[in-house]
């Protein structure tokens, strides 16, 4: 079959890893971050990058600058995903949603639709991609000598993909967890079956994977509990930044306001009613002085959250999304930086990824989440700032602490650049390059074949 796509060998020396990763630039977001600055930064250790990924996905944002710096040794393949199901779907609905007996019918067609797609789309909607996806890439892996294949979650199909052409191909996979799946916090699957497909597949991941890593030493440890009897093959390298993303110097502007910026996602994971109410209690203490404070939102906003910001009586500015290189400038141009991390089972072993660039931009940091939690330990560690829980007391304390240092004309200490290294994204990507290394210098001593093909797996 013919997939339109040049599998010509380029003859770039190195060695070659094919980096899964269905969501990639220029598709925006905090996900795509990890991805990118590894395939920008692997070149520099001996490893050249092919990305295989999926085309623009439409409710996700655009964000060309995200590609700045790439080399232009890496490949980027773009596998069309096929959903049949929903371009049927959409036609039914356009010509018959509003003409009685036949919308009826259109109504049983969508129920069985959505039926049917549910049951062929585990673990998630980019099952069918990973599937399709099988067949070309096995023949790019021959044509490229890919020596290494590295998938990342999310969405799990990543995985699957990956899981699929370890076997196919015996070559070393390398799993990397960006986030926990079915021991997240966000984690919810009223289908019992469905449940149990996905910590089928999980276990099954964390089994076959030659080596599996998470971005955190918690998270590290729940997934590894998964397979105790393979803990050796389990690491972590955590998120970070690009010293270059921060080549720019920005500082906060001599000004007659205290901009407090949230940059990134400001939705119902990252925020709680004891953040609002801590907000609202800070503002009303502030008096007459209310208007020199200012919540600034870099980023989505999502539903109900403008109105609770506005209901703080706080004044409030909402961007919309920003590109990446704006954000960082939001973020080195605030006079404090907000944090919220999430509650709920595991959520203390979340450090959301922006945490390390807000740590690079100086600026002081309050972090809002559960007690003794990853981002607490990471800031107070480093001297970056203020750590509380969800009490609406200590909150607006921590707030007021904040405003009075600005009042005064000083300035609040951020994150000294000396405890920046461990977080560095150059650094970061060469342990990644380090279990590349290891895992195909085993390979090539074991020397196992190309299995063939094999039919695609479905879990």
């Amino acid at each position: 079959m013919d997939y339109g796509l040049d599998f010509a060998n380029t003859g770039d020396e190195g060695r070659r890893v094919l980096l899964v990763a269905a969501v990639f630039p220029p598709t925006g977001g905090p996900g795509v971050q990890r991805s990118v600055k590894f395939a920008k930064y692997l070149p520099d250790f001996g490893w050249m990058p092919t990305v295989w990924a999926t085309e623009h996905i439409g409710d996700l944002p655009h964000d060309s600058t995200l590609l700045d710096g790439l080399p232009e040794t890496v490949e980027i393949h773009r596998w069309r995903p096929r959903y049949g199901g929903c371009t049927r779907r959409r036609v039914q609905y356009g010509h018959n949603a509003n003409q009685g007996f036949s919308s009826r019918l259109v109504d049983a067609f969508d129920r069985r639709l959505r039926n049917t797609r549910r049951s062929s789309s585990l673990p998630d909607d980019h099952a069918s991609w990973a599937r399709a996806s099988v067949d070309p890439l096995c023949r790019l892996i021959e044509k490229k000598r890919i020596d290494v294949i590295y998938s990342t979650f999310s969405p799990a199909s990543n995985h699957l993909l990956g899981l699929t052409l370890r076997r196919k191909t015996g070559l070393p996979w390398v799993a990397d967890f960006r986030d926990l799946w079915t021991d997240d916090y966000r984690y919810h699957e009223e289908s019992g079956k469905r449940r149990q497909a996905h910590h089928d597949l999980e276990k099954e991941i964390l089994e076959t994977a030659d080596a599996v890593i998470g971005v955190t030493e918690r998270q590290t440890a729940i997934l590894a509990a998964h397979v105790p009897s393979q803990q050796d093959k389990f690491s972590t390298i955590t998120n970070g930044y690009d010293p270059n993303d921060f080549a720019v110097k920005h500082t906060p502007l001599k000004k007659e306001t205290f901009v407090l910026a949230h940059v990134g996602r400001f939705d119902r994971w990252r925020t709680s009613e004891a953040l609002f109410e801590g907000l609202a209690r800070f503002v009303k203490g502030l008096g007459a002085q209310r208007d020199r404070f200012i919540l600034r939102a870099v980023g989505h906003v999502g539903g109900h959250l403008h109105d609770d910001a506005h209901a703080t009586q706080a004044r409030c500015e909402f961007t919309g999304y920003a590109s990446h290189s704006r954000a960082v400038g939001e973020m080195c141009s605030a006079d404090a930086l907000l944090l919220g991390v999430p509650d709920g089972p595991n959520a203390d072993s979340v450090i959301p990824a922006k945490l390390f660039e807000y740590l690079a931009s100086g600026r002081p940091i309050l972090v809002v989440g559960p007690e003794g939690g990853e981002c607490e330990r990471i800031v107070r560690d480093t001297g970056a700032g203020l750590a509380v829980t969800f009490e609406p007391d200590t909150i607006a304390e921590a707030l007021g602490t904040m405003f009075l240092v600005w009042q005064s004309g000083k300035e609040m200490a951020g994150c000294p650049h000396d405890r920046l290294a461990p977080f560095n994204r150059v650094d970061l990507t060469g342990r990644l390059a380090s279990v590349f290394d290891e895992l195909s210098v085993a390979h090539a001593t074991v020397g196992r074949p190309w299995h063939g093909h094999m039919e695609v797996c479905a879990p």
